[in-house]
């Protein structure tokens, strides 16, 4: 387990990180997002060691680390930059740690084709250079030299954010199996929403140094703690007073009407919901369609607001522009949020 209590940084008077406490569980795949400057990757340097905070503690399974030297905490980092031995053989990378500390060449063979097998690395790549293999295997083996040491716990700071779009998709899942398959503790940095919620147990959402909301990605998704988190995480439709109030009336609800409203474009639809969800229906005029691939965004104007509905392309629903629709909206599904002070 590793815990973070009232963490700050400071750089001269500039406050990086301000009064963090985190809890991760042993085993747990935890992610640490947010956007550039936020302060994430300041907290995964402190957990490393690379950075002295100015004030808390830091504690894995209960012994406090703070200061504690970088090679003597147990952990593996996986960069953004891969970090590898270019000189050297895949089977040197991943053995590097291993060889450090002396151990007997028969368990460092045993160790090394164990790792290669559960990064998917074939045997005659180990004997190849680093600087001959593509970046998916670079990362692969960056990874497995991570692993290596058998740490307690496993650092990634944006560890896929080099590599194209369809090699990321297919290795987020792999590292999502690597990781239950191996029983580790991963600490992740994105910035990337759609790779936080497919590999997470739970999420910190980092704003300026501070968290908005930790939770599950669905707790992040539909129940945002923070306006911050509502607009960060995913799409959303801002529906303003007059819409609002509009939603009161045929509803009979009381939403405040000087707190700010949001709802998720997936969660409007273009049929009734079952018996027991409190819904409202409006009307709406079809504005445009942008057909992509699975699904399409369809742009609606309903009383003067365009909002934006997910229309699943299933052959059920087909849409021409100017088309007259009425949609539903479960009340429950609108997320509000105090007017943000200036």
């Amino acid at each position: 387990m590793l815990k973070i209590k009232d963490l700050r940084i400071n750089y001269g008077q500039f406050v990086a990180v301000d009064n963090l406490n985190i809890t991760v569980n042993k085993g747990e795949f935890f992610t640490f997002l947010g956007p550039s400057g936020c302060g994430k990757t300041t907290t995964l340097r402190a957990i490393a060691g690379f950075i002295n905070p100015s004030n808390g503690r830091i504690f894995i399974n209960d012994e406090d680390i703070t200061g504690v030297p970088v090679e003597r905490r147990g952990l593996g980092m996986v960069f953004q930059s891969y970090a590898l031995f270019p000189t050297m053989t895949v089977f040197d990378n991943i053995a590097y740690g291993l060889t450090v500390d002396k151990m007997p060449k028969s368990k460092i063979n045993e160790r090394v084709l164990e790792l290669a097998t559960l990064v998917d690395l074939a045997e005659n790549q180990l004997k190849r250079n680093v600087s001959e293999l593509s970046g998916g295997q670079q990362q692969r083996v960056a990874i497995a030299r991570a692993l290596a040491r058998k740490p307690s716990v496993v650092l990634f700071d944006e560890p896929l954010s080099n590599l194209d779009a369809k090699l990321r998709k297919q290795l987020r899942s792999e590292l999502k199996a690597i990781q239950r398959e191996a029983g580790m503790t991963a600490i992740y940095v994105t910035h990337d929403q759609e790779e936080a919620l497919e590999l997470s147990d739970h999420i910190a959402v980092f704003n300026n140094g501070f968290i908005e909301q930790v939770g599950t990605p669905e707790e992040i998704y539909d129940h945002s703690a923070t306006e911050f988190v509502c607009t960060f995480i995913g799409d959303s439709n801002l529906l303003p007073p007059a819409l609002m109030e509009k939603i009161n009336e045929q509803s009979g609800s009381n939403f405040d009407l000087s707190k700010r409203h949001y709802i998720r474009p997936e969660k409007i639809k273009v049929y009734q919901l079952p018996d027991g969800k409190k819904c409202v229906k409006l009307p709406a005029v079809v504005l445009a369609e942008v057909y992509q691939g699975t699904f399409s965004t369809v742009y609606l104007d309903v009383y003067g607001q365009k909002l934006k509905m997910i229309n699943k392309k299933d052959g059920n629903f087909s849409f021409k522009v100017q088309d007259r629709i009425e949609v539903y909206i479960n009340l429950e599904h609108i997320l509000e949020y105090e007017e943000k002070k200036q």
